[in-house]
């Protein structure tokens, strides 16, 4: 892609951060992070209150979203760094067939868990209006922040030492 395409795509991506954000309700920082019950590629099920005790981070990706597409190959590298270290992360593909999931899933070489919201219940349940969004949700289960766009390891990292015990 040529740097005026590279540009202009960002422009627009501002923009429509922008204003998909107006008029919306944020979660707010602390409160309690809304349960999720969603299964993943194996069929297994899965929700917040299992991962009590760590940092959890729910990356909300969809297989359209190019800055996602670019990114998960630094995620599996970040998650195979930080394995073990009172975190997880959790992929959830929003409203898409389980068949998106499982081709990234070949594709990437995808470890962490990749859980699948084919009815796109956690676009209203957490506020996700562009892909990627992130949240990071306390050891107690709390809020503490929302990213939409791209993470690196150092990001983690330092979430993860804030509430290392």
């Amino acid at each position: 892609m040529n740097f005026a395409k590279t540009l202009k795509f960002y422009i627009v991506y501002f923009i429509l951060i922008v204003f998909l954000g107006c008029g919306q309700k944020k979660l707010a920082k602390n409160s309690p992070a809304p349960e999720i019950d969603f299964k993943d590629l194996d069929n297994k099920t899965y929700t917040l209150e299992k991962y009590k005790g760590k940092v959890i981070l729910l990356h909300f990706w969809t297989d359209f979203c190019q800055s996602c597409r670019a990114e998960f190959p630094r995620m599996q590298s970040t998650y195979k760094a930080l394995e073990g270290e009172k975190f997880e992360l959790l992929a959830v593909n929003v409203g898409q067939p389980k068949s998106a999931s499982e081709k990234f899933r070949k594709d990437f070489s995808v470890t962490f868990p990749m859980l699948i919201d084919e009815k796109a219940i956690s676009k209203e349940l957490y506020k996700v209006e562009a892909f990627p969004t992130n949240y990071f949700i306390t050891p107690e289960g709390k809020i503490l922040r929302k990213i939409v766009g791209w993470l690196d390891q150092s990001q983690i990292e330092f979430v993860i030492n804030k509430y290392k015990k």
